[in-house]
């Protein structure tokens, strides 16, 4: 073949791998705006329609109205203590202007009116007062409640939901399913086939198949990530760490380096206890330190890949 036959079939072969790459593209945006479409098919659940069932919307609206008016039977109670407060100050002070009229003895008409009518006005007024307190206390009771009978509504309307959505769930899994495993399987079929065949087609059947593998990826991952986004980040990051912490513990903590390192600050190898060249075994661990070299018949470290001596590498 001749070098332009040759660079002719390279650009053929990279202009070909663009366009199934390209394909594949196209196909998956395609694919996952079907799986998108399916998800119409079953009815979603609303929660307003739970909300309405339970009459959630309807309890909320007599919870404010009673929130009204608790709000105006606030007003009421903060004027009516008020007013007994001024009353029961002025009948104090009338009180005590009259009782020292008595003190010396002497009548006062006005005097005793004017005791009479502040007396009188401080009684009215803390009869309104405890009037106006009862009408709290009663408006008080109903708002609680009716905000317990509210949250019990709301909480019975939001579990029927989450069992129904989850239902709905399980439905569109089943109908993209039933979508995306077919068309696997003929991706499948169709790929096998044009490899068998050494069809000049196999190029379409790998994208074809590129693409039925990738969508069913995608929504595995889409259902999968729905359960556990929760936990997905401590997961991912734990299962790093172990990933990490095995590949530190093979290529930095492996017994050879760290025996060599050792060595290297004339430690024993095994307790890395130090010791001199001439000892034959560790005082700490008893461990060997040192044999005979095969070549050269002198000591050597038993680790030493090689002979410090006569420079031969162990056996």
């Amino acid at each position: 073949m001749s070098e332009h036959e040759e660079a002719e079939r390279l650009e053929t072969t990279r202009g070909e791998k663009i366009l199934a790459f390209a394909m594949v593209i196209f196909l998956l945006i395609g694919g996952i705006n079907v799986l998108n479409e399916l998800e119409d098919i079953p009815d979603r659940p609303l929660i307003d329609t739970y909300n309405e069932k339970y009459g959630v919307y309807t309890l909320g609206a007599e919870e404010r109205s009673i929130e009204t008016e608790l709000e105006t039977a606030s007003k009421t109670l903060g004027n009516a203590n008020d007013e007994y407060l001024r009353a029961k100050g002025d009948y104090l002070f009338k009180r005590e202007e009259y009782r020292v009229i008595l003190d010396k003895g002497e009548t006062d008409e006005v005097k005793e009116r004017e005791h009479e009518e502040a007396r009188e006005r401080y009684e009215k007024s803390q009869v309104r007062l405890d009037s106006a307190q009862a009408v709290y206390g009663e408006i008080r009771g109903r708002l609680e409640q009716k905000r317990e009978e509210v949250l019990t509504a709301r909480e019975s309307a939001s579990d029927e939901y989450r069992r129904d959505y989850q239902i709905y769930r399980l439905k569109v899994l089943a109908i993209r399913l039933a979508f995306v495993l077919p068309l696997l399987a003929v991706a499948i079929i169709v790929f096998l086939k044009a490899k068998k065949a050494r069809s000049k087609y196999t190029i379409h059947a790998n994208a074809f198949m590129a693409f039925a593998s990738l969508l069913l990826m995608y929504m595995i991952i889409e259902n999968v990530w729905a359960v556990v986004h929760i936990i997905g980040i401590s997961i991912l990051g734990a299962v790093a760490c172990a990933v990490s912490l095995a590949y530190l513990k093979k290529q930095f903590f492996s017994f050879e380096r760290i025996s060599m390192s050792r060595l290297k600050e004339n430690k024993c190898p095994w307790c890395g206890f130090p010791f001199r060249y001439d000892m034959l075994f560790c005082q700490n661990c008893g461990k060997k330190l040192a044999v005979k070299c095969p070549e050269c018949g002198k000591m050597r470290p038993i680790l030493a890949r090689f002979c410090p001596n006569c420079g031969k590498n162990k056996k």
